[in-house]
């Protein structure tokens, strides 16, 4: 089947919107229902999440037709910072684990607040003013009261929240019927820079555990943010682990993440092995669909290194429950014992 190009999803968008008979679900929220979402906002989303379970997943089962999904670290704070409201965040992003590069432009400042004309959450979203002086800036309480918005008065598109059963659900939303032309979920308007309709489409989905990520835009007709497929990049709340490792090279201590870590090791005859704590949704042991499991892993290099075999250069692994307080595995040469840890070390400076 051939593939729509951004203009034509855009316009198969406009068109299920407007089509009879199909509209959004209603909700109908109180005040206090309202402060119940918030007060899970204000729990759930702060944390550090990672989205390489799914890149797992992808590997060891099915490549989609477009690929793998992006490899994210994502870190979320609530921080005190009254010159920009009372419930304000900060979010950044590194590519490919905690210890990766930032993401240019990843780092923004969420400002939540109760909106009971559309009864809702309103979450409204910016990148700080000199971004580069706010690395990390969850690490950093002595800059949350310094800290600013680019430019509040900028910012076109609203994201509200809303419960739908157990988890809480953030769609964009233009302020207006003119700002949202291609329906519910969507915000669309001029650029100033380019003169071009800039378009919208966002929802992310959050429970205690999982923060589901789908977010498109599209300038002149061409998406540039986003997947030609409309999927959502899958997060998982990281947990913080403090490993002793012990192989060739002796003992040291190692702070890891239980959601793909990964580290070199020096294994029997001077060969090198990878070592992965990863807490995934695995085969299920009767064949039928995913279990989740934390798992301690020694791989050849080429398992850790993007392989298209992904799981298949897998040498030895350790399984224990998802919320398993240690681990360990000694296996090729190499022992590691993890543990889990109360919090995480500050983010590693670029």
């Amino acid at each position: 089947m051939p593939r729509l190009s951004a203009t034509a999803c855009v316009s198969v968008l406009a068109l299920m919107v407007a089509a009879p008979g199909i509209a959004a679900p209603a909700y109908d929220f109180d005040r206090k229902e309202l402060e119940a979402i918030l007060d899970d906002l204000v729990a759930w989303l702060p944390g550090e999440w990672s989205s390489y379970p799914q890149i797992y997943h992808e590997r060891a089962v099915r490549v989609p037709a477009e690929g793998e999904h992006d490899d994210w670290y994502r870190t979320f704070a609530r921080i005190d910072a009254p010159q920009i409201g009372e419930y304000v965040f900060y979010g950044q992003i590194n590519i490919g684990g905690r210890d990766g590069p930032l993401m240019s432009r990843s780092q923004v400042l969420y400002k939540a607040e109760i909106d009971m004309v559309r009864q809702r959450v309103l979450v409204r979203g910016q990148t700080p003013k000199n971004p580069e002086q706010y690395v990390n800036l969850q690490d950093h309480p002595q800059l949350w009261h310094e800290v600013e918005m680019r430019d509040p008065a900028q910012i076109h598109c609203d994201f509200l929240w809303h419960r739908n059963g157990t988890q809480i659900v953030g769609v964009l939303d233009g302020p207006t019927d003119e700002r949202r032309k291609f329906g519910p979920g969507t915000c669309n308007y001029t650029s100033a820079q380019t003169n071009s309709e800039f378009m919208a489409d966002a929802e992310w989905v959050l429970s205690p555990d999982e923060l589901w990520l789908y977010d498109i835009n599209v300038m002149g007709g061409q998406q540039f943010i986003g997947r030609k497929d409309r999927t959502h990049i899958r997060l998982y709340r990281a947990r913080p682990y403090r490993c002793e490792v012990s192989d060739a090279r002796g003992k040291r201590s190692v702070d890891a993440n239980d959601r793909g870590y990964a580290a070199e090791a020096t294994g029997v005859d001077s060969k090198q092995i990878d070592w992965q704590l990863l807490r995934a949704r695995f085969a299920a042991a009767d064949g039928s669909g995913l279990d989740e499991q934390l798992r301690l892993i020694v791989a050849t290099p080429a398992a850790m290194k993007r392989s298209p075999s992904g799981a298949a250069d897998e040498l030895d692994h350790a399984t224990a429950a998802p919320a398993a307080a240690a681990i360990k595995l000694d296996s090729h040469g190499v022992r590691i014992d993890c543990r889990l840890a109360d919090k995480f070390p500050p983010m590693p400076a670029d």
